[in-house]
């Protein structure tokens, strides 16, 4: 007999299967379309998972068109079931609406509300694996790890529609690191990777979980700060710069000390211009002010 348990928001389904998995039993929902696309949705054997722009949702989508519990997906005995949860703008398997329960097939397209559509596949262990890295590859900067320029661009357009729709704060802080081609110059472009790669862990230090950083290009790094106004950005920034300032990365046995420039800005100075492009042609003229003003600062409004 099946068995249910809820906490929060999320509902678990906890289902007795019998069958034994076969090779490529693994259900797996892959994003082909909209924000996130190539992130992969596996669903576990006897739980049913959650989709939707809530926050207690299994799988979230900060997509507007999405409901809050938009639909749920429950494998059972290698059985793969599919329902919309009455969500406003609809879901659709292979362009047909989905009414009633309804079992995904291997290749199925499945569609949440406007824009967000993901491909489901039955894969094997090593192959959901390989899913994961192609995805894992196409978000983060090869170097240092962290997310890449692309990735950044488009999580910032859906923070800026996240904040709002809720009315919340949101802001933005580009650094530079300063003197970098000095130091390729003096130690050798290795020494600058290793220079970068000690800057984005001490950002990652700094962060909260839910800040995303990024490589912006060559030298600059963004954060971006979901829920903070631009006084405390500024002091969030300065405490990045300062932390900086006082690490060392070594390479070849040679310590390195370098120096940031920042540039803070928020979606309350862009004057009604709430927009991707606007919030960061602010926040790097603010940077290139710290640049100018002797770097090794950082700069906000004012």
């Amino acid at each position: 007999m099946p068995k249910s348990s809820s906490e929060g928001s999320t509902r678990t389904l906890i289902v007795d299967t019998r069958s034994a998995p076969g090779p490529r039993s693994r259900g797996v929902l892959t994003v082909i379309g909209g924000l996130e696309t190539g992130r992969v949705l596996a669903i576990p054997p006897g739980q049913e998972v959650t989709l939707g722009r809530s926050e207690g949702c299994t799988f979230r989508f900060d997509e507007a068109s999405v409901s809050g519990t938009h639909a749920r997906v429950v494998r059972v005995a290698n059985v793969n079931m599919f329902v919309d949860a009455g969500s406003t703008n609809g879901s659709f398997i292979n362009e047909q609406r989905v009414t009633e329960a309804a079992e995904l097939k291997d290749g199925d397209r499945v569609q949440l509300g406007s824009s967000t559509v993901m491909r489901f596949s039955l894969v094997s262990e090593e192959e959901e694996e390989a899913l994961r890295k192609m995805y894992d590859a196409a978000l983060r900067d090869g170097l240092t790890g962290v997310f890449n320029r692309k990735h950044m661009e488009e999580r910032l357009a859906a923070e800026i529609a996240y904040a709002i729709r809720h009315k919340t704060d949101l802001s933005v802080v580009l650094l530079d690191v300063d003197f970098f081609k000095k130091v390729n110059d003096t130690h050798g472009h290795l020494a600058g990777d290793a220079v970068l790669k000690n800057a984005a862990e001490i950002l990652h230090r700094c962060m909260r979980s839910e800040d995303v950083l990024a490589r912006y290009g060559g030298e600059e790094f963004v954060v971006i700060a979901r829920g903070i106004a631009i006084g405390p950005a500024f002091v969030f920034a300065d405490r990045i710069r300062q932390a900086i300032s006082g690490s060392v990365a070594t390479y070849n046995n040679t310590p390195i000390r370098v120096t940031v420039s920042a540039g803070v800005a928020s979606l309350a100075c862009c004057e009604g211009r709430l927009d991707r492009t606007t919030l960061l042609q602010i926040v790097d003229a603010r940077l290139y002010r710290a640049k100018l003003g002797g770097r090794n600062r950082v700069i906000g409004p004012g």
